[in-house]
């Protein structure tokens, strides 16, 4: 009996790379990728004043004995440090404590601001909207880049789904039109149909009654 129930749903991820650019992380992040974790490993304070978002804080130097009992060790992890000096130890730290999937996110957090990614934190929430936070059109240009840059196994994927959302838009649109083509049609019938019956109810109130209705009671 199988007891994995989303096997054969859910398709096996790429083996992650041992160092990865943040075009490669954002891309996950965006596309809704499962199963990884962002560990940043600076000091506590430095992660209140700005991080990845959705990235957990374990500083370096207890990084190990706060990892092994909350962290699966076949998950995939991202990490990244204050400088590429620390970020290369926290790796190694996982590396010799049995996390199979571990990759040195290079250039750390300014690296993943350089590239619009988002993030959170005291300094953070003060820092002005990118230019594609609240342009859609510009998130979606913005992501393409991220993917071609990243790789290309996601790229087929995100133009699927951009092809099936304007076919989707161009059949609601279509549906719409043949609606109010519908409506006006039957307004223009409705007020034809009325027109003429008041035509005929004014004709026939003008019609000259009956002599023989003249002369009842004469």
């Amino acid at each position: 009996m199988v007891n994995n129930l989303v096997g054969g749903i859910i398709p096996p991820q790429q083996p992650i790379e041992a160092q990865s650019d943040a075009h490669v992380l954002k891309s996950r992040l965006e596309w809704g990728e499962p199963a990884f974790t962002i560990l940043d490993v600076r000091d506590r304070n430095t992660f209140n004043q700005g991080h990845i978002m959705g990235a957990m804080p374990m500083p370096v130097d207890e990084l190990v004995e706060r990892a092994i009992p909350s962290l699966d060790k076949s998950r995939d992890i991202y990490v990244y440090g204050a400088n590429e000096e620390e970020t290369a130890q926290a790796a190694q730290q996982l590396r010799s404590n049995g996390f199979e999937h571990v990759s040195q996110l290079r250039g750390g957090l300014g690296g993943w601001k350089a590239i619009g990614g988002p993030t959170e934190g005291i300094i953070e929430s003060k820092t002005p909207p990118g230019a594609d936070d609240y342009n859609v059109v510009a998130r979606l240009q913005n992501h393409q880049e991220n993917l071609q840059k990243g790789g290309t196994s996601a790229t087929e994927a995100i133009k699927k789904g951009a092809s099936n959302l304007k076919e989707g838009i161009q059949e609601g649109a279509s549906n719409l039109k043949e609606g109010i083509q519908e409506g006006a049609s039957n307004l223009k019938e409705g007020i034809q149909e009325g027109t003429s019956n008041l035509k005929e109810g004014v004709s026939e109130s003008k019609t000259p009654r009956d002599t023989n209705d003249s002369n009842v009671g004469s």
